[in-house]
């Protein structure tokens, strides 16, 4: 059987950068949310979308993970300095990938970088948790008001069929999450955070230092929950100068 596809090349040729990002999408998002990243990363670092089962080039699989498969995913394809990048759902899953691969041994990333996605200790209902328990016509009423579907795909009967299974496995996962106390990580966590958005709030992300004993900083930008859509030079900034730095005094 052809072994799953879990990274997007698109516009990541390998010219010799420095560092990788491997990026994760929100619920329902595959490796194209990503698509217009790489320009804005050149020459710096090269962006390795990651692609989720159940979704795009990957749409015949049962849209289930789990973190441990996805760190093993990542952890054999690091060939340099790397870091992780996640919206919302992929800013919790980055941070359970990297402690599956503290867990195991793997080498860690240089940093991690969360987006739109509050603190794993933080449990209060937000206008994307407990969607998982809806039926398919509130779920979706919901995702349209937060932004995460178009209207236009809402009312298409034959995307919804694609996308449904997708966004309730994704918010199951969400829903199901149960944070397990750890150590921090020994790892640097740059937070970014949209200034209007209702999800994650800036005063909410600041709470990720609490889980790093490397260094933390927070980055508000303008927009709401989708920011880093209009927000693509900006983070790529951050994210560039800082991995400059990083790899450039030997990693972590």
């Amino acid at each position: 059987m052809t072994p799953p596809m879990w990274f997007s090349e698109a516009g990541a040729h390998d010219t010799g950068q420095a560092a990788d990002l491997f990026c994760l999408p929100y619920a329902g998002g595959g490796a194209s949310v990503f698509r217009r990243w790489p320009a804005s990363f050149i020459p710096d670092v090269r962006v390795l979308p990651v692609q989720l089962p159940g979704r795009e080039t990957r749409i015949a699989e049962p849209p289930e993970f789990d973190a441990a498969t996805v760190a093993a995913a990542i952890a054999d394809r690091v060939d340099r300095p790397f870091a992780l990048f996640g919206h919302s759902l992929g800013g919790r899953l980055a941070f359970e990938v990297v402690r599956e691969f503290r867990r195991t041994g793997a080498p860690l990333p240089s940093a991690v970088y969360v987006s739109g996605c509050r603190p794993p200790d933080v449990r209060v209902d937000g206008p994307f948790d407990k969607l998982s328990r809806l039926d398919d016509a509130e779920l979706l009423d919901r995702v349209v008001e937060g932004g995460g579907v178009s209207a236009e795909v809402r009312a298409e009967p034959e995307l919804l069929d694609l996308l449904l299974p997708t966004l309730r496995a994704d918010f199951a996962w969400l829903d199901d999450y149960v944070y397990q106390s750890e150590s921090p990580l020994p790892v640097r966590i740059t937070a970014f955070a949209g200034q209007a958005d209702r999800a994650a709030a800036p005063d909410a992300m600041a709470g990720w230092a609490r889980h790093t004993t490397a260094g933390f900083a927070l980055h508000p930008l303008a927009g709401g929950h989708f920011f880093l859509h209009d927000q693509i030079p900006r983070i790529a900034s951050v994210i560039r100068a800082d991995l400059r730095t990083l790899t450039h005094a030997g990693g972590r």
